[in-house]
């Protein structure tokens, strides 16, 4: 298992070559996850720098993707990752949300109707697409584990993402997953939740999810889990006055939690 951090539109103040600068200052953070708007040439432009500097660096590309971006821009940028594959030299892991609606039947059908026609129109080989468990919200039914097992597994090209921290929101077990399922994770996110109901916070040594946390870290291992974790914070919780600031606090929390399990 390999550790990456979770890029977003935020912090894109500090140059690509920055960035990976800093990734590397962490022991144990091994490439990034990037959730950036592929709408402008500005972010184009600074996620092929970025590329560059990740091939140069040795360091590994995931993506998070916008499942609600229009067919033409999602078709575009698809192609784009299969660009990037080709010059990798290996398949780049897409996760998506599920769409949700007002209810989990019609978040449901809108998912599976995306799929059967996404799935046919970009390189299987190319881009491994899995499908992430979310968390109910006030606003939105959203898609669990449970509500998205039989999709991925009635699909051959479709995997699943584990987010840990939407099963702690959701006062999950996290270690309650169809064997079936298991086999089929080709990624995983973790993150906290605080009791304002704010998602994606940061990981500190006094976390109240602390031990749901760490059972989870285990737990992928006792399944020998052989693919990436990702830290999927909101840059804005991270302590720090400059973006940069947040990005080493960021890293020093996932250096922090990592000692938790490859140390003992």
């Amino acid at each position: 298992m390999k550790n990456l951090i979770s890029v977003s539109n935020k912090f894109l103040t500090i140059s690509p070559s920055e960035l990976v600068s800093l990734i590397l200052s962490s022991k144990y953070t091994k490439g990034i996850e990037v959730s950036i708007d592929f709408e402008s040439e500005f972010k184009k432009n600074y996620l092929n720098d970025l590329v560059l500097e990740m091939k140069k660096n040795n360091l590994i590309l995931q993506i998070h993707g916008h499942i609600e971006q229009q067919h033409d821009e999602q078709l575009e940028y698809m192609k784009q990752l299969e660009k990037y594959s080709d010059y990798l030299g290996y398949p780049i892991i897409v996760t998506l949300h599920t769409i949700f609606d007002e209810d989990k039947e019609k978040s449901l059908i809108k998912t599976r109707n995306f799929l059967e026609k996404f799935l046919n129109e970009i390189d299987n080989e190319k881009l491994v697409i899995s499908l992430e468990n979310l968390n109910d919200t006030k606003k939105y039914a959203r898609l669990g584990k449970e509500d998205i097992t039989s999709t991925i597994l009635n699909n051959e090209n479709l995997f699943f993402t584990y987010d840990f921290g939407h099963e702690i929101a959701d006062f999950g077990n996290i270690t309650d997953v169809n064997s079936l399922l298991i086999e089929k994770i080709r990624n995983a996110h973790i993150h906290s939740y605080d009791n304002h109901g704010r998602d994606h916070q940061p990981i500190y040594k006094d976390d109240p999810y602390w031990n749901e946390i760490i059972k989870g870290l285990r737990y992928l291992i006792n399944i020998k889990y052989q693919y990436n974790i990702v830290y999927e914070y909101a840059l804005e919780y991270c302590n720090g006055e400059t973006v940069k600031d947040k990005i080493i606090d960021y890293l020093n929390s996932i250096d922090f939690v990592s000692k938790q399990y490859y140390e003992e």
